[in-house]
């Protein structure tokens, strides 16, 4: 398992908008580390996003980077520039999106574009103006350009907050869960403008707890819990590195499953210990049944498993309608991470009559 640490730090800093390096935030002497040495770089004109649970330390650390709080420790640059030396600089160039969403309620949509584009200083009128119209149309706000923010709904209210950050010329753009309270339409559709924009160079750093968001969005993902990072990589390398031990397996016979059989194949998947020596990447054989005649098996050699079950089959008179492979969701990935950092967390060794806790990551 990648740690902070190992995380690679791209050496041509001109193909880094963001670099982060043993960043840490304590609040206070004796309070624990809420950003426990945190490292890791963004490319430019493309999607990082930042993995965790509610608490993780996503919030926190995205305030550290838009100098809404200062680190106990650790450096930041952005753009190439220290961001604690040259706050303004850096931020003419950055837009955020926060959680909860921020609206004038009786302001109507298209004038308060109009605001965000003067206090951006684009105070040109006709200019302003063209730009307006062109992220109603980007946004697909024209339909309700005339109505009050308070009469709108979350996810137009959540639309409308990321269309008025476009209002400047921005290369950098801070997502803090943007989706939260959006139904899967709305939701889809925030992603798909995010989306639209990457591809004209913007780099987005996006946090979520939601797997699915970030396997859809991201070009890069860091998976954070505790305040430490416990994973790093693209989604596709993420699958490919965790596939191989957590994949699982789903048989459909043509004919109802008996005791016997059902015996039979529950000893083939005890008999799968383990595979290869890394303790820490270990599957716990599963079997489950799926109705009468199908079962889901979890294990980590998968090809040996379906392999012994190909021998056992016509030799029990059952037939296989249907099989497949399914790799796992992020989700499953981060809570294997989880159970992986739980379990190092929990090996103990006994050193001259005391306990001796080994904090270590693979």
């Amino acid at each position: 398992m990648k740690t902070s640490q190992d995380i690679p730090l791209v050496d041509n800093e001109n193909e880094n908008c963001i670099k982060v390096t043993n960043l840490k935030k304590q609040y206070g002497k004796d309070k624990p580390l809420v950003i426990n040495d945190v490292s890791f770089a963004v490319k430019y004109g493309t999607v990082f996003g930042f993995l965790g649970p509610n608490g993780a330390g996503k919030t926190t650390t995205l305030k550290i980077l838009t100098s809404l709080l200062n680190p106990s420790s650790g450096n930041v640059t952005i753009f190439g520039k220290d961001l604690f030396k040259k706050q303004s600089e850096i931020k003419r160039k950055i837009g955020v999106v926060s959680q909860n969403p921020s609206f004038e309620a009786n302001l109507k949509v298209e004038r308060s574009l109009d605001l965000y584009g003067l206090l951006w200083g684009l105070n040109d009128r006709k200019a302003r103006k063209d730009k307006v119209k062109e992220i109603l149309k980007t946004f697909d706000l024209e339909s309700i350009k005339n109505s009050k923010n308070d009469e709108l709904s979350i996810g137009q209210r959540r639309r409308v907050q990321l269309a008025r950050e476009f209002m400047h010329d921005m290369d950098l753009l801070f997502l803090d869960e943007p989706t939260v309270g959006l139904d899967p339409s709305a939701r889809r559709m925030l992603l798909d403008h995010i989306k639209k924009h990457v591809k004209s160079g913007l780099t987005v750093f996006f946090t979520t707890h939601i797997m699915e968001e970030a396997e859809y969005l991201c070009d890069e993902i860091a998976i954070i819990d505790n305040g430490i990072i416990i994973a790093f990589d693209t989604p596709l390398g993420l699958k490919q590195r965790y596939g191989r031990i957590n994949k699982s397996i789903e048989i459909t016979f043509k004919d109802n499953l008996n005791e016997p059989f059902i015996d039979i194949l529950k000893e083939i998947v005890k008999e799968n210990k383990k595979a290869g020596d890394d303790e820490l990447n270990y599957t716990y054989p599963e079997i489950t049944l799926k109705g009468e005649n199908a079962i889901k098996i979890k294990v980590n050699d998968i090809e040996k498993v379906i392999s012994e079950i190909f021998l056992v089959v016509p030799k029990n008179g059952m037939e296989i309608e249907n099989i497949s492979v399914n790799s796992p969701s992020l989700e499953e990935i981060f809570l294997l991470q989880k159970e992986h950092t739980r379990r190092v967390f929990m090996l103990t060794v006994t050193t001259s009559g005391m306990m001796v806790i080994i904090f270590s990551f693979a």
